[in-house]
C-alpha cells in the first residue's frame, strides 16, 4: 500500500504535512473542524518556563496576501502547560504526531525544559523542537539565530541532555543564516524548521499609528512563499539535514514547490485561519499526485536541483 511516510532524522511521521507552530495552536482546538489524524504532526505552540503575557495589542493585522502578527510567545508557562495543555494534546493526537516546542533565554533554559519534557512525556511524543526563531521577544531567541557558535552550543547541549529527536526552528532573516544552519547541523540536530517570516509594518490611516501594538511584526501568508522557497533552496544546498519548510502554503501545489526546492516536510500555518481544513486539503492533493508517480514520492525532495 502506498503512503507518504516521512523520516526526519531519528523521527518517523505518517506523512509530510505538519501543522505549523502558533497557527495550529495545540492541535485540539481544530478538532471540531478537521480530521486531526490526517496531520503528519503538529508543532505545538511554544511554551517557556515562566508564563509570558506576550506583546501589547493589537497583535494581528491583515495585509494584502498575508497577515502581520506580534504575539510575543504568550503562553501559560511550564506548570500550566504540563498540567492543563498536554493532557488535552495527548487525548486529541497520537504520540507520533506531537512535536513539543520549547523557548528560553539561555542554553540552561532550553536544557532544563527539554529534560523535563522528556521525563514527563518522552515516550508519548515524537520530537522536541527548539524555538530559536521568534523575533517578537526582547531576549534570547534572535541571538541564537544570528550567532552560529551560540546556535551550535545550544543544539549540542540539548542534544546531549535528551534522547528525543531534536528539531530546530531558527530565524532565516539574518544574512548569515546559512552559516547558522551549518552550525546547527554540526551541533547534532535531527531537522531544521524554516522559514522564519520577514518583518513588516502596517499603518492605520485612521489613527495614523502602526496597526500593531509592537509597531512591526512578521508577515505570514502567500506574500512570503517565494522567499520561503528561496530559503529552502539555499538551505538544501548548504546542509544535509531534513528541512521542514513553511511560509504561505495554501495548496498542495505550494507544498510540492517547497519539496522540489528541498523540503522533506511542510508546515501549514496561516491558511488554517481561513480554512481550518487546509492541511487536510493539502495532504489530499499531495496523495493524489504522489500516488500516481512511478518513483517513490521522496524522489521529489530537491528534484529541482537535479533537473
Amino acid at each position: 500500500m502506498k503512503n507518504l511516510e516521512t523520516r526526519l532524522g531519528r523521527a518517523v511521521f505518517r506523512n509530510p504535512v505538519f501543522g505549523a507552530s502558533g497557527c495550529t495552536g495545540h492541535g485540539y482546538e481544530l478538532a471540531p473542524w478537521t480530521d486531526l489524524s490526517r496531520f503528519g504532526a503538529v508543532s505545538l505552540k511554544t511554551f517557556t518556563a515562566e508564563p509570558r503575557p506576550g506583546n501589547r495589542p493589537e497583535r494581528v493585522a491583515e495585509v494584502p496576501a498575508g497577515v502581520l502578527n506580534s504575539i510575543g510567545l504568550q503562553n501559560p508557562g511550564k506548570d500550566a502547560f504540563f498540567a492543563q495543555v498536554m493532557p488535552r494534546v495527548l487525548e486529541a493526537l497520537d504520540g507520533d504526531q506531537v512535536i513539543v516546542s520549547v523557548g528560553g533565554n539561555t542554553v540552561e533554559d532550553y536544557v532544563a525544559l527539554g529534560r523535563e519534557v522528556e521525563a514527563r512525556f518522552g515516550g508519548q511524543i515524537a520530537a522536541l523542537e527548539i524555538n530559536a526563531a521568534c523575533p517578537n521577544v526582547a531576549h534570547g531567541a534572535g541571538y541564537f539565530s544570528r550567532e552560529p557558535q551560540a546556535a551550535h552550543d545550544l543544539v549540542q547541549a540539548v542534544r546531549s541532555a535528551v534522547s528525543l529527536p531534536v528539531f530546530v526552528k531558527f530565524n532565516t532573516n539574518f544574512e548569515n543564516y546559512l552559516e547558522t544552519a551549518a552550525a546547527i547541523e554540526a551541533g547534532g540536530a535531527d531537522a531544521l524548521y524554516t522559514t522564519n517570516t520577514p518583518l513588516g509594518m502596517k499603518i492605520d490611516w485612521k489613527t495614523r499609528r502602526p496597526a500593531l501594538g509592537n509597531g512591526r511584526g512578521p508577515i505570514c501568508g502567500p506574500a512570503i512563499r517565494p522567499i520561503g522557497v528561496l530559503r529552502t533552496w539555499e538551505l538544501y544546498r548548504r546542509v544535509k539535514l531534513p528541512l521542514i519548510a513553511s511560509g504561505g502554503i495554501r495548496t498542495w501545489e505550494d507544498a510540492l514547490e517547497y519539496m522540489l526546492a528541498g523540503a522533506s516536510a511542510v508546515g501549514v500555518g496561516s491558511a488554517q485561519f481561513a480554512n481550518p481544513d487546509a492541511a487536510h486539503a493539502v495532504l489530499d492533493g499531495l496523495e493524489a499526485y504522489c500516488f500516481g508517480l512511478e518513483e517513490p514520492w521522496t524522489a521529489l525532495i530537491g528534484a529541482a536541483h537535479r533537473a
